[in-house]
């Protein structure tokens, strides 16, 4: 039913005696992103504020700021359905309740997202007018306007509080129905007069009917008046219908949250075309939240060594690391699941994993798929040296290797790495003759991927690898160019 036939909404109303806080007000609000949001930008930041017995990412896309469309607000959508018994009949105290939860959201906002804090702007109908009127009156350096419909703007504000309201630049608007109770229409004529008399900024409009919400059309023009942005996408206009599935998968932006890849079977080196001596295919998982992040990746390997022979492995690790809105630091461990050769198994290694991450590092344009995505990624691993004998070679107990990734924007990847370990090169019967069945690789690598169309990245890569039989055996080189599919969401 649309929201324009509904008589909605009870007024808000000064009180006296206090309930409980509304249990929503503890849950976090609900932050949506402008469509092609780039972290190189700034955003204002629009709070919709609900009406009774409405949640404010239903009401948002009827007030003329459609979530799935808009591409010029970060808006902040506060969790609940406000009813009738939760702001009376102690509004003052809900006001403040309400009020703590809003700018906690804010905080978070200006702190983890490309937000303006001199843009900052508040809006809604009946009880979400009321909130944007009392909250804009006891933060009058904060909020830069706000649209206040249907409202009885009963909220004390002294001469102090206007005056401020002025010096800070407030725009505001007033918007109320022309059949409205008295109350509310004496009330809220009451607040545009004392605008008036401050010389505050303002506009009042008035609309047909009593006490509906107005139409989207009617706030949008409010919006664009207090805001000075233009460009909401009209409300009149229905959203584009839903794609389906399959074009879903092969024309969404990816986030790179899940991922699939594999390398195409056939390498370009000095003899020319092959069939690949390092092949795999694999699948990463990633969970990025404001301080936290987790990674898994799992592959399966297969790879050539000295004795002419091929390790195949299924190899997994996780990471799990912590830290501020742009730099992580984190811990982890990787194992196999599964190593052998054509002729026998090969034993199980065990690796240490450092991590440092990074969030839209300065050097590079920001992506606009996902805030939270990690764009820098280093990785330092350890790999823990097995079946040492009697004087073990010092490249069997450095195994080291350093992996580099850069996301540049939602387009490019780059990457690069770099190492010096040791791989068993045949089968062995026991774990103590492991040390004289091993091969010391010194490796080099470098990569650059291209997204056309988006989930799918294009990567060409080259891999130098020099590689000697331990103890004595003789260093040979080969470099390898392959060329890698991955399919990201």
């Amino acid at each position: 039913m649309l929201l324009t036939l509904l008589p909605v909404c009870f007024p808000a109303a000064e009180a006296f005696a206090t309930d409980a806080k509304p249990v929503y007000l503890e849950r976090r609000a609900e932050v949506v992103l402008p469509v092609g949001y780039n972290r190189t930008s700034e955003y204002p930041v629009f709070v919709v504020l609900p009406p009774t017995g409405l949640e404010a990412a239903r009401v948002a896309q009827y007030l003329g700021l459609d979530p799935q469309r808009q591409e010029d607000f970060i808006l902040i959508l506060p969790a609940g359905r406000p009813s009738r018994d939760h702001y009376l009949p102690d509004f003052r105290s809900f006001v403040e309740w309400y009020e703590e939860r809003v700018l906690t959201e804010l905080e978070s906002v200006l702190e983890n997202y490309s937000a303006d804090p001199e843009r900052v702007y508040l809006g809604g109908y009946s009880l979400g007018g009321d909130l944007s009127w009392a909250l804009s009156v006891r933060n009058p350096g904060l909020f830069a306007g706000a649209v206040i419909a249907g409202s009885r703007t009963s909220y004390p504000v002294e001469p102090a509080t206007l005056e401020t309201l002025r010096k800070h630049g407030f725009r505001a608007s007033f918007l109320i129905g022309d059949r409205e109770a008295p109350a509310r229409y004496d009330g809220i004529n009451r607040s545009r007069n004392a605008f008036a008399d401050t010389g505050i900024e303002h506009r009042y409009r008035e609309y047909r009917g009593a006490h509906v919400i107005p139409p989207p059309q009617v706030f949008q023009d409010e919006i664009a008046y207090v805001t000075r942005v233009t460009s909401l996408p009209d409300p009149t206009t229905p959203a584009v219908p839903s794609r389906t599935v399959r074009a879903a998968l092969f024309s969404h932006t990816s986030r790179d949250r899940f991922a699939l890849r594999f390398a195409l079977p056939l390498e370009l080196s000095s003899k020319g075309f092959s069939l690949p001596s390092e092949a795999e295919i694999g699948v990463r998982a990633e969970w990025p939240w404001e301080r936290l992040y987790l990674r898994t990746a799992a592959r399966y390997t297969s790879s050539s060594r000295t004795t002419g022979d091929s390790e195949n492995t299924l190899d997994q690790y996780v990471l799990v690391a912590g830290g501020g809105s742009r730099h992580m630091l984190g811990a982890g461990f990787g194992w196999d699941w599964y190593r052998g050769f054509r002729e026998g198994d090969s034993f199980h290694r065990y690796d240490l994993i450092a991590m440092h991450g990074m969030r839209n590092p300065w050097i590079i344009p920001a992506g606009r798929a996902d805030p939270l995505r990690v764009d820098m990624l280093t990785l330092l691993r350890y790999r823990i040296p097995r079946g040492i004998g009697a004087g073990p070679a010092v490249a069997q107990l450095l195994n080291l290797q350093v992996e580099y990734l850069l996301r540049v924007a939602d387009r490019v990847v780059v990457d690069a790495g770099a190492g010096s370990y040791t791989v068993q090169n045949r089968p062995v019967e026991a774990l103590s003759e492991l040390s004289e069945a091993l091969d010391h690789r010194l490796e080099w690598s470098v990569g650059a991927g291209l997204r056309a169309p988006s989930p799918l990245l294009w990567r060409v890569g080259y891999r130098g690898i020099g590689e000697r039989t331990l103890p004595e055996g003789e260093r040979s080189y080969r470099g390898l160019w392959n060329l890698t599919l991955e399919f990201s969401y």
